[in-house]
């Protein structure tokens, strides 16, 4: 889960970007916008579907429940350091700035 998160950020920007001008240096998805939009999209939803059957346990799981808490923890653990870590950064930054 923690390894597509990421793509759900990638692939919302790049919608979004979509109605930002590009200047000469920009290399612009081959189609134009609106192949972009609908790569966004599918990108966006294939990882979103992805994430989603993440938290499906498979058939033979003897405790299926213990399975997903597993999964949703060590997500929440994992997202958890590194939200920490970034605000740690952010705060030795702002010190070495000021």
């Amino acid at each position: 889960i923690t390894y597509f998160l990421p793509y759900l950020f990638l692939f919302g920007a790049m919608f979004r970007l979509q109605r930002e001008p590009a200047g000469p240096e920009v290399i612009r998805v081959p189609g134009g916008k609106p192949i972009a939009l609908l790569l966004s999209c599918v990108g966006f939803s294939t990882a979103s579907l992805t994430i989603a059957l993440s938290f499906v346990p498979s058939p033979g799981e003897a405790h299926p429940v213990l399975a997903i808490a597993k999964v949703v923890g060590g997500t929440g653990v994992l997202v958890a350091v590194g939200a920490f870590l970034y605000w740690l950064g952010q705060k030795r930054a702002r010190q070495a700035n000021a």
